[in-house]
């Protein structure tokens, strides 16, 4: 697809918290291992994303109802993974979205808090390493500009 020299699965300089993004995104939320919610994710884990609830079981329940069942959730690319403190922030690519997950770890190592954006693809065959030509239409689209 594209070439990513940034690839979090290629780098050797992952923080501890990195690894542990990458990991549950790759083995729970896109595959099926759901003890990982219980070795990764604080018991009273604070969701932000609207609709989802509270803790490991709100987790699990979205898992259950929405997450598994999403056509090509395996299909998944990290295009960036950044650590700050006990900040993680994983921008990925899925068939149908990209998404950036906000991640705050607690001072044991679980993740404590989640926030999330995402949109849709910007345009067919997105690719995100891809420089970008200029053409406004979506930005005008988007906020509302007629002029």
């Amino acid at each position: 697809m594209f070439d990513n020299q940034w690839d979090p699965r290629s780098r050797n300089d992952l923080s501890d918290n990195e690894r542990v993004v990458l990991h549950f995104m790759s083995d729970c939320m896109h595959g099926d291992d759901l003890s990982l919610v219980d070795r990764y994710v604080a018991e009273n884990y604070i969701q932000h994303t609207p609709g989802i609830g509270q803790g490991r079981e709100g987790l699990r329940h979205y898992l259950h109802a929405v997450a598994w069942k999403r056509p090509g959730r395996r299909e998944w690319r990290p295009i960036q993974l950044f650590a700050s403190g006990d900040f993680v922030i994983l921008h990925k690519l899925l068939p149908a979205v990209v998404i950036a997950d906000f991640l705050r770890f607690d001072p044991d190592g679980m993740m404590a808090e989640h926030w999330d954006v995402v949109q849709p693809l910007p345009e067919a065959d997105y690719d995100p390493m891809r420089p970008s030509v200029e053409n406004l239409d979506r930005f005008r689209a988007v906020f509302g500009i007629t002029e």
